[in-house]
């Protein structure tokens, strides 16, 4: 029987290929944009006067959201390979475990990545702020932090948590239920096919996560709120629809996804 360790091992070193990827190639942008930048400062959103590290800096926070969502549409496909794959289904483990495994390794890749890119930026800033002689460092060592310092930061962490975790289910989801459906059809499928069903159900999704959304905003106002904290409430409704989803893909795959992928 394989263990979890062992399973989550292998994906994790196949996936963190892609992220060394995409740092890479944030390494790459960063470098372009100074280039550009030498002509043309409105790329950076900074004065002529500014230094190098200034120019680095600004770079890497314009490149960073466009790399997170390029690894993270990069884990996506990853994933749906890993769920559909004939030669992982072949681990003498349940698909339901090779499915938790598969989304549990993408999530600690996203924080892999994460770390990095907030230990460099961190690293670059230190380094900016020493170039222009300002005591940022030392007023961070002398300063005395306390709870409500920290929690914007924990609850900003935990909205990027639950955002990734309801993307991945539900990239999972919107996969296994074309399967399931298309697999139904009467007549020959084929990839024009499967991409209109999953259109379909990714367009009525959305459009009852809306819905309902609406709804709990709505209730929370009237009923719930002692403060305006939709944030709060936005993080509570990823987590809540990951598990929902969390709980529909295990299903799919184990009742209509697995008997397709073991007959072949």
């Amino acid at each position: 029987m394989t263990s979890f360790k062992a399973l989550f091992k292998q994906m994790f070193g196949q996936k963190r290929r892609y992220a060394d990827l995409v740092l890479l190639l944030q390494v790459f942008a960063v470098l372009f944009l100074l280039v550009m930048a030498k002509s043309n400062f409105v790329y950076l959103n900074i004065d002529k006067n500014s230094n190098w590290l200034d120019y680095i800096l600004s770079a890497g926070m314009i490149t960073t959201p466009v790399a997170d969502v390029i690894f993270l549409g990069l884990l996506c496909w990853q994933n749906e390979k890993i769920n559909l794959s004939q030669t992982w289904q072949l681990a003498p483990i349940s698909s339901v475990k090779i499915w938790l495994t598969n989304m549990f390794s993408s999530f600690v890749e996203c924080i892999y990545i994460f770390i990095i890119q907030v230990v460099l930026g961190f690293l670059v800033a230190m380094a900016d702020n020493l170039s222009h002689h300002l005591p940022l460092l030392h007023a961070m060592i002398d300063s005395k932090f306390n709870w409500s310092d920290f929690s914007p930061v924990i609850e900003f962490l935990l909205f990027l948590s639950g955002l990734v975790l309801v993307i991945f289910t539900f990239v999972s989801f919107a996969n296994f239920l074309t399967r399931a459906i298309v697999d139904q059809l009467p007549f020959n499928n084929n990839i024009l096919i499967k991409l209109f069903v999953m259109a379909l159900i990714v367009i009525i999704a959305v459009l009852i996560a809306g819905k309902l959304n609406d709804q709990i905003t709505t209730m929370y106002l009237r009923h719930l709120a002692k403060e305006n904290d939709l944030f709060g409430v936005s993080t509570t409704e990823y987590f809540a629809g990951a598990i929902v989803l969390g709980a529909i893909d295990s299903y799919l795959i184990s009742k209509l996804v697995e008997p397709k992928i073991v007959s072949r």
